[in-house]
């Protein structure tokens, strides 16, 4: 179901729920709308850790490409596909 689908549908429901629902939805989009926090500050310290090296790998040249994987992978298991 795509947004415009998903928009026409709450309008016409908003109309027939009970009040216990819509407080419900209230809460949500206040705690949805609040600033949201930075999904990396909510990930364990050594995943943290470990993007961070990722990231610094990358800057430095220090990766392979998609392409390069694929080609080895396809070499190593003699796969055409």
């Amino acid at each position: 179901m795509g947004s415009v689908e998903l928009r026409n549908k709450w309008k016409e429901t908003i109309t027939k729920v009970d009040d216990r629902f819509l407080r419900m939805v209230d809460a949500l989009y206040e705690n949805y709308s609040k600033d949201e926090v930075d999904f990396f500050d909510e990930l364990p310290k050594e995943i943290q850790d470990l993007l961070i090296e990722s990231k610094k790998d990358i800057k430095k040249g220090n990766f392979y490409t998609h392409e390069e994987v694929m080609r080895e992978a396809k070499e190593k298991y003699n796969s055409t596909k």
